[in-house]
């Protein structure tokens, strides 16, 4: 065999894997057709927290007391800065790759069986394979010409107005992101609240923010059809019609299973997903399958721990995956993010009696901490400034077995948003510091 391992995709799954199995000493070859990085990197994860972040800092500065600021912002100037942050940071990735020993091939992957693929019209062969394709975006024929995230993240001018259809997680961030620049945002989704899925109790803060920016939220509501001519018109089920700027269609995403030959394998398959065991093998001895293509939840984090479970089991290590404690982080305003199980005995903590985020002006969201009889950490649920860089310690705390205590126990640094995490664990056994609990 000409390696011992090799990988096709290089997103947060397959570039990990790769870099994994190099620091083992294995002989790997990393396959990707367009970018090193893929989605993440160079089109969702990375450029969209940019693009959040330019928001957030005009819309701070807008939301502040006392401040008067006229800000004109240059979308092609920040472009230009954009790709160029995330050129160093895929080329980094590519060095490290490289660094370790992994073959790189640039070039559409085709499997010819288990052992054999063909890139660039050359057969490479490999005792393992590592399908990590990741997702695309679903899309759909009577919905024209709409953008989807590549596109909207590349404009060159903030749009006057934009209809968002779909209301999950890509749909609030952007939506809350362009309204802050000044954009008229409508947000449209068929459920009966956005974010799908999420715990209520996280998704009325957010709600209350998009009201304060006066984006529209429409529930419960079916597109039909969106056509393009020189503005786009929505047509909503039962008639009626919004004409806009701008469409961006989020409405979710799906495997990447088509067009590299998985058909020639016969692997399992599960709801469009490939099917894998605990170990991420596959129904073909030799075949592993991590990320997006492998099931939900469809998150960069998830890949890069796929990553590590399949690269301890082709070295003949026993990994397998838990996702009890896996965090999801939602970039909106607040942030929200949850970890674990959102049930059993509940301490809450207003972000309002936080110090830290008195200071920032930004009090709407709560701590919330769940637990089992005896106080052991079950789960939590954080709606706050930066929750995303504090979800991780309650992550911790269940895969660790702690009880609320230890961390109220932890001195925690003041002022800090993450207090908020101390006193809601506080308030499990009723001694929160800045707040009374109802009795």
């Amino acid at each position: 065999m000409d390696f011992d391992v090799i990988i096709i995709g290089s997103g947060p799954g397959g570039y990990a894997a790769a870099i994994r199995l190099g620091q083992k000493n294995k002989k790997v070859l990393l396959v990707e057709k367009d970018r090193i990085g893929g989605e993440c990197l160079n089109y969702g994860c990375i450029p969209s927290k940019a693009f959040i972040e330019l928001a957030h800092s005009v819309g701070y500065l807008h939301d502040m007391p006392g401040v008067k600021s006229d800000i004109s912002i240059d979308m092609e100037e920040w472009q230009k800065w954009k790709w160029g942050m995330i050129g160093r940071l895929t080329g980094g990735v590519e060095t490290l790759c490289r660094s370790y020993g992994v073959q790189i091939e640039k070039g559409e992957a085709f499997i010819k069986d288990r052992n054999t693929i063909t890139v660039n019209s050359r057969d490479f062969t490999g005792s393992n394979l590592i399908i990590a394709t990741g997702s695309v975006p679903v899309k759909f024929p009577s919905m024209k010409d709409v953008y989807y995230n590549r596109e909207i993240l590349d404009v060159k001018k903030v749009p006057a107005n934009l209809v968002i259809i779909g209301g999950g997680y890509i749909g609030v961030e952007l939506g809350t992101a362009f309204a802050k620049l000044g954009t008229s945002v409508t947000i449209i989704e068929m459920m009966e609240g956005i974010l799908p899925g999420v715990d209520r109790e996280l998704v009325k803060p957010v709600e209350r923010r998009l009201r304060d920016l006066k984006v529209t939220v429409r529930t419960s509501t079916k597109v039909e059809s969106v056509e393009k001519a020189d503005n786009y018109t929505v047509r909503i089920e039962g008639g009626e019609t919004i004409s806009t700027e701008n469409v961006l269609l989020t409405v979710g995403r799906k495997p990447n299973t088509q067009g590299f030959g998985l058909e020639n394998l016969g692997v399992e398959m599960d709801h469009g997903y490939i099917k894998t065991n605990d170990r991420k093998q596959t129904s073909i001895p030799g075949v592993y399958a991590i990320g997006d293509v492998s099931g939900q939840p469809m998150l960069a984090h998830k890949a890069y721990y796929d990553a590590e479970i399949a690269a301890d089991n082709i070295c003949g290590i026993d990994s397998r995956v838990e996702y009890r404690a896996m965090p999801y982080v939602i970039y909106s305003d607040p942030e929200v993010s949850y970890t674990g199980e959102l049930s059993g005995k509940l301490s809450y903590f207003p972000a309002a009696a936080n110090g830290r985020s008195l200071s920032m002006n930004n009090t709407i969201g709560t701590f919330r901490i769940y637990t089992d009889e005896k106080n052991n950490v079950r789960g939590a649920g954080i709606v706050a400034p930066h929750s995303s860089e504090l979800i991780s310690e309650l992550s911790l705390a269940i895969e660790s077995g702690l009880n609320a205590m230890d961390i109220g126990l932890t001195i925690h640094p003041h002022p800090t948003v993450s207090e908020g995490v101390k006193e809601m664990a506080e308030g499990i056994y009723g001694l929160p510091l800045h707040f009374k609990p109802r009795s």
